[in-house]
């Protein structure tokens, strides 16, 4: 089967005003508006001159019907390196980390039309950061991600959270090796869990990035069922990944093909994307995209697969949002 175009039509939207920009910030929609919180940057000097990463508890929002942003009343705690998943209800930050390690909390951000809501949701059973989520049947899904800050540790398990219980239960483990910064998303009763980082023995006896290419499908009649392998690693790109045209599209992230470089000298990551085609069961290549992040949420807003700042390199930010049209 041949697949029509592939690839995607950029529109860049307005800067987040902040001159650093975030990576490992959440991002979702709220009454129409889109909302961006949290993450972490170097604001004193840069991370490759012993500049300490600050995390963020600014809220900033972009309201149905304008193109500017507007800041509103910060989180309770700063935060990033969770996930994130857009609901009825508003918008659920999920775990994720600052300066004290990881953290189990979850909140609720709803626009009310001038200003930001935080409520404070049931915690996750564990800590976790580095984690990704998606949304299927009314419920979030919570795969991977890591206990502790370090890289030291990996999860298989998943944990399914009910909003209209407000309880966490925990779902199938993926019967593969735990993994983080990988990517998920939803089309109809199935979720995806695409790519992503797993560890492995170090020569000092650390654990050690092990970029992995597996991606898996789950769903409460089928079961986890591996899909065909990527065909290139690909970790920390946007999350939920968005679903175009019957496509699941991986914008970009860590490809693992830059080695041997300091922060400071890194060329940036690369700015390829991929997409599984659900009717052929293949990985294509889909082009270019217009700038190349990772270690970022995704959101769709306004006919648009919304991706918020990111890393262009190791300790490098950008300040910049774009959206790939969904249709």
């Amino acid at each position: 089967m041949t697949c029509k175009k592939l690839s995607l039509d950029w529109v860049q939207l307005a800067d987040l005003p902040d001159a650093e920009g975030y990576a490992g910030s959440y991002a979702g929609v709220s009454n129409g508006a889109l909302i961006v919180t949290g993450g972490a940057n170097f604001p004193e000097k840069p991370l490759w001159e012993g500049g300490p990463k600050r995390w963020t508890d600014r809220v900033f929002v972009m309201p149905a019907g304008s193109d500017n942003w507007v800041e509103s009343t910060p989180l309770p705690k700063p935060l990033g390196y969770g996930a994130t998943a857009t609901l009825p209800q508003g918008v659920m930050l999920i775990g994720g980390s600052n300066a004290n390690g990881a953290v189990a909390d979850c909140y609720l951000l709803t626009w009310d039309g001038s200003s930001v809501h935080c409520k404070e949701l049931s915690p996750l059973p564990t800590t976790l950061t580095g984690h990704a989520a998606t949304v299927m049947g009314g419920k979030v899904y919570v795969q991977g991600g890591s206990v502790a800050p370090g890289e030291q540790d990996a999860e298989s398990r998943m944990w399914v959270y009910d909003p209209a219980a407000e309880t966490w239960t925990e779902g199938p483990v993926m019967p593969a090796r735990g993994r983080f910064l990988q990517q998920m998303a939803t089309v109809g009763d199935s979720i995806y869990v695409l790519g992503g980082i797993g560890l492995k023995d170090g020569e000092d006896g650390r654990k050690v990035r092990d970029m992995l290419t597996e991606a898996w499908s789950y769903s409460e009649a089928a079961g986890w069922q591996q899909l065909p392998e990527l065909p290139h690693f690909c970790a920390a790109g946007p999350t939920p990944a968005p679903v175009i045209n019957g496509r699941i599209y991986l914008l970009g992230g860590d490809d693992a093909t830059v080695k041997g470089f300091t922060p400071q000298n890194h060329p940036g990551f690369h700015n390829f994307t991929l997409c599984y085609c659900l009717k052929c069961g293949e990985w294509k290549d889909a082009g270019e995209m217009a700038v190349a992040r990772a270690v970022l949420p995704c959101a769709e807003w306004n006919g648009l697969a919304v991706i918020v700042n990111g890393e262009q390199r190791p300790g490098k930010r950008s300040n910049q949002v774009w959206g790939a049209k969904l249709a």
